[in-house]
């Protein structure tokens, strides 16, 4: 079989396989800015995003303005249909890429003028035919991201950079000189690289990490075989490459000062946000990353294994027979593996795709260097496997729009019936509700990681209607809203699509709030989750720095209030007071020594009764003994009427923790205790349970109490949901004391590496208590 019919028949294959998951909406928040950009070309309104991506964006206007003429409407569903495409395009233009390029990483015969991948070489077919089946490039072939036509000009320019290095081979007996025909075949590619390699920077700005180190090579191997001609014929044709976008970049953006404005305002943005590995150097980090850039590109860790396995060994073979490939796949891959891990948020998996294919062709290196035959045999068998993997996941992710699109529609056709008083949003959001059709008006504002606030604001003049709140489920900056209001609640998500591949997807699920007017609701200053805790921090609220608010809605009956948290000094250190109280009047004061508190009390008849709509209620603290602040932290809050079920963690329980791959979690000690106030029924506990095995040797044997009596008892080896009942009786008895036992526990300390001598248990991801009658229940 020749190169072309094999490359023609896996284009083929690719091109059914993916024709019928193109993306149907606008999804990730880059694919959103770039049909912004589109629209209309901004880059300081993110329209889209710095750099700007200037000559994507002119395609895509082309693509899109062609789309129109052919009758397709205006909308996002064309622009995410024609970026589609053209990622479509880019992967079928890298089969062949790929393949040209692979094909100059082998020895050079005597004829230096007739390409390499005239002539069949399996090794190449096959790191080809893995490359494109890799689960995150056959992903990226259907998604409206400018990844693979970036990738795609990005792996024209190596291919040409490669022939001339593939030309500039020394012959067998060592002799660097060079002919005048191949010398100036091998000049005419490197300054189509180099232009080629300007030109990749304009649709995909990290290029720049894996096109011109290879540049430097090809131009350091011909030092002394006419250099100075390839320098300045490459530097000219870069040059050019970067002036055909850069001119236009900069007039559309109003000149250098607007543009370097707009770029630093991204930059920062991506530094502050990111896990990068920069911001907190530690192996831990460093594992991480790696992980997610060499084994997350391929959806399986079993696959992953075997494809790095071979790898490593072709690696190995490489460097010790061919160090002229070596160097080769070294410019190819070392500088962007840096910046990468370094550099970006490796969460993203898609930032990883240029290191697939060389990880790809190290693999079938190592199957050639044991048998050539065995090439196809092994490719195919990897091809496969990838394919069965990703194939699934494609069909679900063209299945049915993203569900930002999909909470749109829901809201439109209840509108119909029930219109809310506004529409709020988190900050994730606000981008792509701009590129579709609301149709529900009017939008509250929504500041980064204040959205809460504007909703206050809507509640605090007085309004009733009901509002509706789009959430990213990741953030937890709602648990200053009475949980009582978030009951009506539907999440959409792309289920399938949350695979390692697809790492990084924002956003990958919505979460849609119908919010009645709330039993009450804080401002600053309130820790109740870590991320609330971390604003309270920026914006310098906190209990002891000054009082802190919550609205409460007024009542004339009783009420009930929890309140947690805990005195944040060290051991040793004075206690501190705290005050509450409603509209400027004392209810309670308590002390509290360092460490941890939980109280529960009542609101006598009458307290929350008053002129407006809600009753103030505010904490402070101050210390004891002494004049200096005793920082503190209020962790717990809720208030309800006597006859609402109301919980908290009381003894027991470490604080709370939270990253946004994971959630929320709290990690429980030795004996963990939950408090339960309000009716005398039955409730209902909920345990998600990280697998213990992860800390520990042997499964803990774990029980749950309520004062004397066995609810019940596991060992518990895997992750589980452990649920159990709690009769009222058994309640009633223990004072509303529910008890998880462990009998095994560590000390971070003690493991080495931490001075946290914390006693670590049993990884609770967000208990849940409920009336075991009614299964709505509230997470915390």
């Amino acid at each position: 079989m020749t190169p072309r019919r094999a490359l023609a028949a896996l284009a083929l294959v690719f091109a059914l396989a993916h024709v019928p998951f193109l993306a149907s909406s606008l999804e990730d928040i880059d694919s959103v800015n770039f049909a912004l950009g589109i629209r209309r070309f901004d880059v300081a309104k993110h329209r889209p995003h710095p750099p700007g991506y200037p000559v994507y964006i002119a395609i895509g206007k082309a693509a899109t303005g062609a789309a129109h003429l052919a009758g397709l409407p205006e909308g996002s569903s064309t622009e995410s249909r024609v970026m589609a495409v053209l990622s479509l395009l880019a992967g079928l233009s890298a089969i062949g890429l790929l393949y040209a390029g692979f094909a100059c990483l082998r020895p050079a015969g005597e004829d230096r003028l007739a390409p390499p991948w005239n002539e069949l070489d399996l090794t190449a077919i096959g790191a080809t035919a893995v490359t494109v089946a890799s689960p995150l490039f056959w992903y990226l072939a259907v998604r409206p991201m400018s990844d693979l036509p970036g990738f795609a000009v990005a792996l024209t320019s190596q291919a040409c950079l490669l022939l001339a290095w593939w030309r500039q081979t020394p012959a067998a007996d060592g002799d660097r000189r060079l002919q005048g025909p191949a010398i100036a075949a091998s000049g005419r590619m490197m300054v189509a690289g180099a232009f080629l390699a300007a030109l990749s920077i304009g649709l995909r700005s990290q290029t720049v990490w894996y096109t011109m180190p290879l540049l430097a090579l090809v131009l350091a191997d011909r030092i002394g075989r006419g250099v100075a001609g390839a320098l300045i014929g490459s530097a000219m044709t870069f040059t050019l490459g970067g002036l055909l976008w850069g001119i236009p970049l900069l007039v559309a953006s109003g000149g250098l000062g607007p543009y370097l404005a707009a770029l630093g305002t991204q930059a920062g943005e991506d530094f502050a946000a990111g896990e990068m590995l920069y911001r907190n150097p530690n192996p831990r980090a460093a594992a991480f990353a790696l992980w997610h850039t060499f084994v997350d590109p391929w959806d399986s860790p079993a696959l992953a294994t075997i494809v790095l396995a071979l790898a490593a060994f072709g690696l190995a073979q490489v460097a010790l027979r061919d160090r002229r490939t070596l160097a080769a796949l070294i410019a190819m891959s070392g500088p962007y593996l840096a910046f990468h891990v370094v550099f970006q948020d490796t969460s993203f998996v898609r930032y990883a795709l240029p290191l697939v294919p060389v990880v790809a062709f190290l693999a079938m290196k190592a199957v050639a260097a044991a048998a050539e035959r065995a090439v196809p045999v092994v490719a195919a068998a990897i091809t496969v496997w990838a394919v069965v993997i990703a194939g699934p996941v494609l069909m679900a992710y063209g299945a049915e729009p993203s569900p930002t699109v999909r909470v749109l529609a829901a809201m439109r056709a209840e509108a119909r019936t029930t219109r809310p008083g506004a529409l709020a949003m988190h900050q994730t959001f606000v981008r792509p509700l701009e590129a579709e059709d609301v149709g529900i008006d009017p939008q509250l504002a929504s500041p980064p990681r204040r959205e809460w606030l504007e909703a206050l604001k809507y509640w605090r003049e007085g309004k009733v209607d009901p509002l509706w709140f789009l959430a990213d489920p990741s953030r937890t900056d709602l648990a200053l809203i009475d949980p009582q209001s978030l009951r009506d609640a539907t999440e959409f998500r792309w289920s399938l699509v949350a695979r390692p591949a697809f790492g990084g997807m924002r956003p990958s699920a919505v979460r849609w709030y119908r919010m009645t007017p709330p039993g009450w609701f804080c401002e600053e200053g309130w820790a109740l989750t870590p991320e609330t805790s971390g604003m309270a921090t920026m914006m310098g609220r906190r209990p002891h720095l000054g009082p802190i608010t919550a609205w409460v809605r007024r009542r004339a009956g009783s009420a009930r209030v929890i309140v947690g948290g805990r005195n944040l000094a060290g051991s040793g250190q004075p206690t501190a007071r705290f005050i509450l109280a409603i509209d400027d009047v004392l209810l309670q004061t308590w002390d509290a020594a360092p460490g941890f508190f939980l109280h529960v009390f009542d609101v006598p008849a009458g307290r929350l009764s008053g002129a407006g709509s809600m009753a103030r209620l505010t904490i402070h603290s101050t210390a004891v003994t002494g004049t200096e602040p005793v920082p503190t932290a209020i962790e717990q809050f809720d208030l309800q009427d006597e006859d609402t079920l109301m919980w908290g963690y009381d003894q027991g329980w470490q604080e709370a923790e939270y990253v946004p791959s994971f959630g929320v979690w709290r990690w429980a000690s030795e004996r963990a205790t939950l408090r339960i106030v309000g009716p005398a029924a039955a409730v209902r506990v909920t345990l998600p349970i990280e697998s213990p095995l992860r800390y520990f040797d042997q499964a803990p044997h774990v029980r749950v109490m309520a004062g004397d009596r066995e609810l019940a008892v596991s060992t518990v080896s895997k992750t589980i949901e452990w649920t159990v009942d709690v009769p009222a009786d058994a309640l009633a008895a223990s004072g509303g004391l529910v008890t998880i036992e462990t009998d095994r526990v560590f000390v971070p300390a003690d493991r080495g590496g931490s001075q946290d001598r914390r006693h670590l248990g049993l990884r609770i991801l967000g208990a849940r208590v409920s009336n075991s009658l009614t299964p709505r229940e509230v997470t915390r």
